[in-house]
């Protein structure tokens, strides 16, 4: 049985989790979870840190890490490109292709 000092963490794990989730391509993705690892892991630590959960602090992270990174990601100004078929796309500093949805 889930305590309650456990159900907010697990909340917010599972909503970081969901958000990482619904990233549009697999490189999109794989950013997102090294976003939401690496906020993880600073939440982990402020939280053992200031004498919180350390749990909490991870979940916490980890949901702030995803969502910044995302907002990162969409918030530069990039150059859409028309493929002359109608479909609009955007490259990346790698080559590769994205739609614009």
């Amino acid at each position: 049985m889930i305590t309650s000092r456990l159900t907010a963490p697990l909340l917010i794990a599972v909503s970081a989790a969901l958000t990482v989730g619904c990233a549009s391509d697999s490189h999109l993705r794989r950013e997102d979870g090294r976003n939401a690892a690496v906020g993880a892991v600073g939440g982990a630590v402020i939280g053992a840190v200031t004498g919180g959960d350390a749990l909490t602090g991870a979940a916490i992270g980890a949901v702030a890490g995803a969502v910044i990174g995302r907002l990162m990601v969409d918030g530069r100004e990039r150059q859409v490109y028309s493929d002359g078929r109608g479909g609009r796309y955007w490259v990346d500093e790698d080559g590769r292709r994205h739609a614009v949805r």
